[in-house]
Order: structure tokens, then sequence, then C-alpha cells
């Protein structure tokens, strides 16, 4: 059987306007946390310099990078970057120097932790532990902070005030001291502004919970006093919200009906935020684009998509859309043994129709770019990949969240039929984890 090679000539590879950036091509590098974040300074590492370099060499590339922390009011994680000193956002210059040098764009994640952060740490920094509501995400996080004597507490609205700001400093310094190109909300995976959103971590009874209205207050609070931020603007603003993530406790049992808002929390507070994005949108305030992920995945795992479709949803939002999850496959050995896009793989005519899913989705408007994650860490080269059809190499899930060049920086571009780890280099260099930047 050959393969399907009409991505060069899809909407893919067709130059489009986010924001006021001019894109090449559509291809999008999606937010893809890798944990080689140094862990003590918070700061960002001369490995993740060499990982972001090798996959902007394309001009004209969007380029999202890993979740960023915007305080430690926010909540903590380890081996994620901060953004509330100097010497973080040094770092993140240099990243986006590195980037802006290949002639692409940086769009920063940012996020607050809540709930999830890692109690042990705000514990040693003296910060309180604290979420929307006082409810634990996970048994395991409840024992460990009664046994720390660090409990979990409600926001006041003083703080979720200050919180906010928080997000809207660390959204003004990426763009006028690291001269990040856009920033971006990080709605999802259970994170912070998640919480905020789902009836599951949310049972405030103030102006931030209740009604879908009140629970969607926080993110769109933050999102205007971005908008209205002299160094930032509607223009520069991304925002990520998806009905799919089950992570860090984003699990609704029982749903039959997806798109059933009264069954499931997540298609009311999507509509809802995107009616809202497309309402500053015909007000003159449009952001640069709204992300999302496809049923098909949850974070770095597979998931069943039966029953979900983002099309609904996205029948709300008129404007640039970034859509992830699952859209490439790997041509390397059986491509049915692919797990990412098994279901969508066909053969017609005796031709294996490989990224049908991606071809219809990038075809069917002229304002969708596709995300890639996982692909991504195993193919530097992703893009010139997709554009003449070559193999991709697979990815190592075993590598995803350590902090080594292994699994990180040993992947090569493509020549002919090379393995994953065919960049040569020693036991001492694999093992190495990263420099902080400052």
């Amino acid at each position: 059987m050959t393969k399907s090679d009409s991505l060069a000539e899809s909407n893919l590879f067709k130059p489009i306007k986010v924001g006021a950036l001019q894109l090449q091509h559509r291809v999008v590098h999606a937010p893809t946390s890798r944990s080689r974040t140094d862990p003590e300074k918070y700061v960002l590492t001369d490995i993740m310099l060499d990982y972001y370099h090798q996959r902007s060499r394309t001009p004209g590339t969007l380029v999202v990078t890993e979740s960023m922390m915007v305080s430690p009011q926010a909540g903590i994680l380890p081996f994620k970057a901060g953004l509330w000193n100097d010497g973080q956002l040094q770092a993140l210059k240099k990243l986006s120097d590195v980037i802006h040098k290949n002639g692409s764009f940086v769009s920063a994640q940012i996020i607050g932790a809540g709930r999830v952060s890692k109690i042990e740490l705000l514990k040693e920094h003296g910060i309180p532990y604290t979420a929307p509501s006082a409810i634990y995400h996970t048994e395991t996080h409840k024992e460990t902070a009664k046994k720390l004597g660090w409990e979990l507490r409600e926001l006041t609205v003083e703080e979720i005030h200050q919180i906010q700001d928080d997000f809207v400093a660390a959204a003004a310094n990426c763009i006028t001291k690291a001269d990040v190109d856009l920033v971006e909300l990080h709605g999802t995976s259970g994170l912070l502004i998640e919480q905020f959103l789902s009836p599951l971590s949310n049972k405030r009874t103030d102006e931030y919970g209740g009604s879908v209205e009140n629970r969607c207050r926080f993110l769109l609070e933050i999102l205007d006093k971005c908008i209205a931020h002299p160094d930032i603007g509607a223009s520069k603003m991304g925002v990520r919200v998806t009905a799919w993530s089950t992570h860090n406790g984003m699990v609704y049992p029982g749903v039959k009906d997806y798109l059933d808002e009264k069954q499931f929390p997540p298609a009311e507070f999507c509509r809802y935020v995107f009616q809202e994005l497309e309402k500053r949108k015909n007000q003159g305030n449009e952001i640069a684009y709204l992300s999302i992920t496809e049923p098909r995945v949850s974070g770095s795992s597979d998931a069943d998509p039966t029953g979900k479709s983002n099309d609904p949803l996205l029948q709300h939002w008129s404007g640039i859309v970034v859509r992830s999850g699952g859209y490439a496959t790997n041509y390397k050995g059986d491509p049915f043994a692919i797990k990412s896009n098994a279901q969508n793989l066909r053969v017609k005519d005796g031709v294996i129709m490989h990224y049908e899913t991606l071809l219809h989705d990038v075809n069917s408007d002229d304002r969708t770019l596709i995300g890639f994650s996982r692909p991504f860490t195993s193919n530097p080269d992703l893009i010139s990949r997709l554009e003449h059809g070559y193999k991709l190499d697979h990815y190592n899930r075993e590598f995803f969240y350590t902090h080594t060049i292994e699994g990180y920086l040993d992947y090569g571009d493509y020549n002919n039929d090379h393995g994953p780890n065919s960049v040569s280099l020693s036991p001492e260099e694999l093992s190495r984890e990263g420099t902080p930047l400052v």
C-alpha cells in the first residue's frame, strides 16, 4: 500500500494571520510540558533552549510554550517555570530570542495551580494552600495536606482579585520584559482557571460560583483586564478551554450525552466562554486565537471520543481556532498499530488514508490551525515531515516527564530510515539535566 501525500496542498501549508502575526503555515507547536525546568529556581534551562530552537526552525511557525506559573500565591508545581521575578523573565527572553532568530513566533502559556499544587512546596515557602473551594482532587492530596498540617481552604474574594492581577502582571511582563508575541490563558487540565469553571471543584455561593456566568467570571475578568492593559490588548491574547480533559479530578461519571449541558457541565462552560469571546470579537476586541483539544486525547493519554465532538461548540466562535490532539499518525511499521489516530485510518483504493481527520478539519474552513504535541517531541523537524509526507518517529512516553536529555534531545531530523534515538550521545550526556539560564 502507498500513503496519502496531500498535506502539502492543503490549508495546513497556507499562510494565515493570527492576531498581528503573519504565520507561514498552520502547524502549531502545542503546549507540551516535559519537566525540564530547574526545580529550585523555577526557571528555564539550557536544554529547553535547544528543544525549542529545533522545533521553531521553519520560519513563520507559532510555538506555544509549556505552562508557566504566574505567582506562588496562585500555586506551585515542581519542574515548571515561574514568571514572578526578573531572573525567570530573563530566561524566557532568551527562549523568545531563540525562536525569533528562526523567524518564528512564541505564545507563552500561563497558569495557576490552585488545588493541584505541590503541598510540600507551599508549606516550605509559607504559601497558603487555596482553591475556589476546599475540595481536594484526590484522596492522596487530602491525606498529605492533613499530615503536613497545610490544609486546603477556599480563596477569599480579595485573594481572587490579587491572583487575577498576578495573571495580568505575568502576561504584561511576558510581553514587555521577555519579548513574547502572545500570551495564552490556560483554562483546562484541572488547573486553577478550570477549577473555577467546573462545578466539580467550585461550590462557591458568591459572585464566583453557582451559575455558569459566575463560574466563568474568574477567567473572563482576567481576559478583560488583559484586553484593557496598555501593554497587552486583545490581539495578543489566546485562551485555551476544552470540554474533554479529565486531568486532575475533572471526571464526570455517568454521562450519556456529552452535548447535554445538564449532564455534562464542560459543554455548558465551553459554550458560554466561546459566546463571550465572540461577543468581545463583535465589539472590536477579537483575541488572537481560541485553543481547544479534541476528544481523542486527554493530556498525554489517548481517550475514547465516542459521542463527543467540538463541532457544535465551535459554532459559537467565529475567530481563529487551534485544534490539537491525535492528528498525527506514524508511518513507521504497521500504521494501524498507532493509537493516536488509529480509529481514523482506513484504506481507500489500496491507499492508506493517513491524516484524514487532519485534512478534513484544516480544510473545513479558513480559520483552523492544527496543534501537535507528542509528535513534536520525537520529530524536531515535524513540519518538514508533514509537508513532504515523510514517516514520523514514535515518541517514548517513558521520558515525557523525566528531567534529562534522554527522550528529549536525542531525536533527529528525517534521514531515510533512522530510529528515534538517531542522535549519537554518550550515556553521560543522555543523563544530563538542564542548567538554569540565569
